[in-house]
């Protein structure tokens, strides 16, 4: 059946749908991240939830939705990893903000959510769906280009092409849900300080 966290305040019935419509979101971005978007079906999330396939029509419509929903989430937690990062280290060269936004994003891709939305094709949505996504995905890679220029600019980050350079680090951090799948938070966190000091300081012996 599908349980709620317990706690001595009374929910409204509202409150308590909530819940466990997150209690869905949660097993489908597992069951998706797991076994992928196409070999899911509602029933195998209804199996892993021990409800009815017509219990989860009263929480979401389609799979279609739970991994739409799932990929909004995810971008929720990364646009509150740039907002920490950057209330964090407001007064810092734009170097360390870089750092400290993608040691969240490790954090944030050790979670259900975050693992969905890198290793699920959301070409199956809709377009309008795809759309909302694509500015969430627009949105995250503008600031860590921004962050890129302001570091170039400040000489804290040697000259590199800010779009490339974005698009390499993005694309070795969302490796880590394909290969690094049983990993907690902590060994996430430690391959994200390897790969900082791979892109940031470099391969070559300085003598």
């Amino acid at each position: 059946m599908l349980k709620t966290a317990g706690t001595k305040t009374a929910f409204s019935k509202e409150e308590q749908r909530q819940q466990k419509r997150l209690a869905v979101l949660q097993i489908g971005a597992r069951l998706f991240s797991e076994r992928g978007f196409d070999r899911t079906s509602l029933d195998d999330i209804a199996t892993e939830l021990k409800v009815s396939k017509r219990t989860l029509y009263y929480y979401i419509s389609s799979k279609d939705e739970i991994l739409f929903e799932c990929s909004q989430l995810a971008f929720e937690y990364l646009d509150t990893a740039m907002q920490d990062a950057e209330r964090a280290n407001v007064e810092r060269p734009p170097l360390d903000r870089l750092k400290a936004f993608f040691r969240l994003y490790a954090q944030v891709l050790s979670n259900d959510f975050g693992a969905c939305l890198v290793r699920c094709q959301n070409d199956v949505l809709s377009q309008e769906s795809r759309a909302v996504l694509h500015e969430g995905y627009k949105k995250v890679d503008f600031a860590i280009r921004q962050l890129l220029k302001e570091g170039i600019e400040d000489g804290s980050i040697s000259p590199c092409d800010p779009k490339l350079t974005a698009a390499a680090m993005f694309g070795a951090f969302n490796w880590l849900p394909y290969w690094h799948r049983d990993g907690s938070q902590d060994s996430y966190s430690e391959i994200a300080e390897q790969f900082l000091t791979t892109f940031l300081d470099g391969l070559t012996q300085r003598n």
